[in-house]
């Protein structure tokens, strides 16, 4: 199965309108075929991943947004649970507590980023604080602009620093949403995640769309890229999800085979002079 037809070009600067992009995605790609590439691609993923964390010179940060019930949650188990659970770390950002309320918005943020040769998934992100807080009117465009700027440095930073940075917006419909919000209700393994405020704000849907679409031209470059995964269909959100991790994982997979083999080699020699001096009989 070619990638392109899956896989998403990354939001650019030109502009992006939520309301126009499908939440289906491409309908040339059966359930069948997509769910068998999903696999085979996380089967390379987890290769990947241990290739990095031995090396430890990269991490991933796979950053997932999108409206109540777009399936966070289960890209999580996904990654997690077809990946390399070793080298994985979850962190879900809920409200701020009163400790990181006594901080700067990105202190926690900060906090949360894995060291290198992990995978951190962010559950919810820094994003939250210029989407919702803006969309419910608890921070004006002023202050909006000012974290948008910081979030720009502060994601540029973490690429110098050998981020591998994958934003994600899950993109489902009203529909989707409110057939999922509906299903929650009934089953007793979700009934925790219930809560008035994910009706409350489906009266609020088109405005967040607007206020995501904005956030994201402003914010997706060339080493923080934005990516529109439609997500109506649960295995067809996991396929691009493995997809992209793949696509942004396999260009170093050179360079971390050659940190490795370096490190081996290394190693090897120092082993073999403390067996020469333990075969001699010569002090350590």
């Amino acid at each position: 199965m070619y990638e392109s037809i899956y896989i998403p070009q990354p939001v650019a600067a030109a502009g992006l309108r939520l309301h126009e992009c499908t939440p289906i995605g491409n309908p040339l790609v059966t359930k069948e075929d997509g769910k068998a590439a999903a696999e085979a691609l996380m089967s390379e993923v987890s290769e990947l991943e241990a290739l990095m964390y031995g090396a430890g010179t990269h991490r991933v940060v796979l950053v997932l947004q999108g409206l109540d019930a777009s399936g966070k949650d289960g890209v999580v188990r996904f990654v997690i649970g077809r990946g390399d659970p070793v080298t994985s770390v979850v962190t879900s950002f809920k409200m701020p507590t009163p400790l990181e309320v006594g901080h700067d918005f990105l202190w926690r943020v900060h906090h949360a980023v894995p060291a290198r040769g992990m995978v951190g998934i962010f559950n919810r992100s820094h994003y939250e604080d210029v989407v919702a807080t803006r969309v419910r009117g608890t921070i004006d465009s002023v202050t909006q602009e000012r974290r948008i700027e910081h979030i720009r440095a502060f994601e540029s930073l973490l690429a110098d620093d050998g981020t591998i940075l994958i934003k994600c917006y899950l993109h489902i419909d009203v529909e989707e949403q409110a057939t999922r919000l509906i299903a929650r209700e009934q089953e007793l393994m979700t009934a925790w995640k219930l809560a008035p405020d994910d009706w409350h704000d489906r009266d609020l849907f088109a405005s967040y769309l607007d206020v995501y679409s904005q956030v994201m031209v402003q914010t997706s470059t060339g080493s923080a890229p934005w990516y529109v995964v439609p997500a109506n269909r649960k295995w067809y959100r996991n396929l691009v999800i493995a997809g992209l991790l793949r696509q942004h994982m396999q260009p170093l997979r050179a360079g971390w085979v050659s940190t490795l083999e370096h490190m081996q080699t290394e190693r090897l020699a120092a082993i073999q002079v403390v067996r020469k001096q333990s075969e001699s009989g010569e002090p350590r």
